[in-house]
C-alpha cells in the first residue's frame, strides 16, 4: 500500500490553492465544502472563483507564486499549468513539511484525492494510488447506484439512534446489538421506497426494544 488512506478535518484551517483555471476552481470548491480557509494564489481567476472571492467565501492574492504565500497552510494544491512552478511550489511543501497534491507532474504530490461517493456524512472513497484514474472513475460511477439517497436518510437515523442508546442503554454490548438490529432490518429498503415514517416507527420500536432490558 503506498498510501496511507485517511480523512482530514480542514474545517477553518488554511489551505493554499496556487493557479485560477478550471482544475484549482475544481480543487477549491471541494476544499470550501470541506469548510477550509481557502486561500488562492494567482494573477487570474475563473469567473465562479472571482464570484467566490468577491462574496469573500476565499481569499485572492492576485500574484505570482512566492514561499511567502505558504505561511500556516496545512495543506496546498498546485494546479497551475506551469509545470515548473507547480514543481517549484512541492519542493517547497515537501522542505517545510506541507501536504502536497499536484495536478501535473502528479508523481509530486504527497498525497492523492480519491474518487468519492458522499450521501451525507457517508464517505466512500475509491483510488488505484493514482495509477489508472479512469478505473477509479468507473467504479465510483458503479458505488453510486449502489449506495443511492437512502444510505443519507439510514446514517442520520442511526445517529441519532445511537445518541439515545448511549444516554439510556448502559451495556455497550447491548448498544452495539440494537444497531446492528436496525442495520439488518427493512429500515433501508423503507427508506429507499421512500416510507419515511414506517421507518422511523420500525427504528423507534428496535430501540425501546433494547432499551427495556
Amino acid at each position: 500500500m503506498r498510501y496511507y488512506p485517511v480523512n482530514l478535518d480542514l474545517r477553518e484551517r488554511r489551505c493554499v490553492v496556487v493557479g485560477g483555471g478550471q482544475v484549482a476552481e475544481r480543487k477549491t470548491l471541494s476544499l470550501l465544502e470541506a469548510g477550509a480557509y481557502v486561500t488562492v494564489v494567482s494573477p487570474s481567476l475563473t469567473p465562479k472563483l472571482t464570484e467566490l472571492a468577491a462574496s469573500g467565501k476565499l481569499l485572492q492574492i492576485p500574484a505570482l507564486f512566492q514561499e511567502a504565500h505558504l505561511a500556516c497552510a496545512l495543506l496546498v494544491i498546485a494546479a497551475t499549468n506551469d509545470l515548473a512552478v507547480n514543481r517549484a511550489v512541492a519542493q517547497l511543501c515537501r522542505k517545510q513539511g506541507i501536504l502536497v497534491n499536484v495536478a501535473a507532474p502528479p508523481e509530486e504530490s504527497s498525497f492523492i484525492v480519491p474518487s468519492v461517493v458522499e450521501r451525507g456524512d457517508l464517505v466512500i472513497a475509491v483510488s488505484t494510488s493514482g495509477a489508472i484514474p479512469a478505473l477509479s472513475k468507473s467504479i465510483r460511477q458503479e458505488l453510486e447506484k449502489q449506495y443511492g439517497p437512502e444510505y443519507e436518510m439510514l446514517l442520520t437515523r442511526l445517529a441519532a439512534a445511537r445518541k439515545r442508546l448511549l444516554e439510556e442503554v448502559g451495556s455497550e454490548a447491548d448498544r452495539r446489538r440494537a444497531i446492528a438490529a436496525i442495520i439488518g432490518s427493512d429500515v433501508l429498503e423503507l427508506l429507499r421506497k421512500g416510507k419515511l415514517r414506517e421507518a422511523d416507527e420500525l427504528i423507534g420500536d428496535l430501540v425501546k426494544q433494547h432499551i427495556r432490558r
